[in-house]
């Protein structure tokens, strides 16, 4: 299998933990949305990241899709999302609301980023920010310990902790850790397991230089 993206994207690193985790073998190509723009679009028309190409060549796009197809690989019995039930739903939920997270931090990241001073919209930047806060609040209220429900890591925590990841990274004010302090701890933990050292991005994984 070779995954498509780089990991400073939180999309990308969670598909990347997810295989680590599986233990399913893969290589990555490091392409970026930005600078192989065209290259990208072969593969995902969207020039989104991250793309998985399976063995037989088959192209799956979108991170929650992509683990949906990893967790049937990998079997229920070794799934970081539960088959079926309530906990599926409650997974999947985290999931779906920390995946919204990272889709605010990012669009944030670029408004700062490739809008700054005067060209920045306030009322974008305040949105986002708004929306990040509100979502923060309430995984931190969810949030358990050592993991997200219960003593096994599962893929709320991956997904988890791939954000506080970013946005430790891209947009540190979002994330005071002495206001999250059971989602600081959380991602600690997730940080000392071996997928994740595995996942960690490189230095020379960023976003272009501003022109």
């Amino acid at each position: 299998m070779i995954l498509v993206g780089q990991y400073d994207s939180p999309f990308v690193r969670r598909v990347a933990v997810t295989l680590h985790h599986y233990h399913m073998p893969f290589t990555r190509n490091t392409m970026s949305v930005f600078g192989d723009a065209k290259a990208m679009q072969k593969i995902n028309p969207l020039i989104r990241v991250p793309s998985l190409i399976l063995e037989g060549g088959e192209t799956l796009i979108d991170s929650g899709a992509i683990i949906d197809a990893l967790d049937e690989m990998a079997g229920p019995a070794r799934a970081l999302t539960p088959a079926h039930g309530p906990q599926r739903r409650k997974v999947l939920q985290v999931a779906a609301l920390a995946m919204g997270t990272c889709d605010k931090a990012v669009s944030l990241f670029f408004e700062r980023y490739f809008h700054p001073g005067k060209s920045l919209s306030k009322d974008h930047e305040q949105r986002c920010l708004s929306q990040i806060g509100a979502a923060l609040d309430r995984l931190e209220h969810d949030c358990g310990a050592p993991w997200f429900f219960d003593s096994h890591v599962c893929q709320a925590d991956v997904s988890v902790g791939c954000m506080i990841g970013y946005l430790k990274i891209r947009v540190p004010d979002t994330f005071p850790a002495a206001k999250f302090p059971k989602l600081h701890a959380l991602a600690l933990h997730c940080e000392t397991r071996d997928e994740f050292v595995k996942a960690r991005p490189a230095a020379n994984e960023s976003v272009p230089a501003r022109s």
